[in-house]
């Protein structure tokens, strides 16, 4: 999904966001200010992010929770609030303080972005800056529209090293299991 432009010049607070998010019919990310709206997804992306999410969630550790892209993950570091395709937490859930609500989560372990031609310059460049600052975050995850697999891991030292998964799949360091073949099972074209 991408973001537009804001309609106004008004820089919103988180709080003003929430309020007006809670009453929208669409989606909208946050950040500086600024409330961006969610270009809408096309079916295929929704399919395979939906495998995506049951894949996790059929191999993922024992404590921990999927969500799918209703859960909205905020950066503390950098403010920013975005609606990855899928994340997991393992233990207890921390939500934004200043979500009263508790629709927003802060320490994901894992976050999988399905790519789009309409997301994937964001997915890879803004986003992914930001997902960085995460404090427990140790995959995050790019899965392509096509069987491809890209996983950013976080070693010990705090930086991040790339690989693609081999034919196949991958199993993640956070414990679940990325198979091309239920992946991109009876996905529309």
């Amino acid at each position: 999904m991408t973001a537009s432009a804001p309609q106004s010049p008004h820089e919103y607070s988180f709080a003003e966001y929430l309020a007006l998010e809670r009453d929208s019919e669409i989606k909208h990310e946050f950040y500086a200010g600024e409330i961006l709206e969610m270009a809408g997804g096309t079916t295929r992306h929704s399919a395979l992010a939906m495998n995506v999410g049951f894949a996790i969630r059929g191999t993922r550790p024992e404590g921990c929770t999927v969500f799918q892209s209703d859960m909205r993950v905020r950066v503390t570091a950098t403010g920013r609030a975005m609606y990855p395709d899928v994340s997991m937490v393992c233990g207890p859930i921390e939500h934004d303080p200043e979500d009263a609500a508790h629709t927003t989560i802060t320490n994901p372990l894992l976050i999988v972005e399905v790519l789009s031609v309409t997301t994937e310059k964001d997915d890879r460049g803004d986003k992914w800056l930001h997902y960085q600052r995460i404090p427990s975050l140790q995959e995050y995850v790019l899965v392509g529209q096509q069987p491809r697999i890209e996983v950013f891991r976080r070693t010990p030292a705090g930086t991040w090293e790339y690989f693609e998964a081999e034919e196949g799949g991958v199993r993640l360091a956070t414990g679940p299991t990325l198979d091309f073949s239920v992946l991109y099972a009876d996905l529309p074209a």
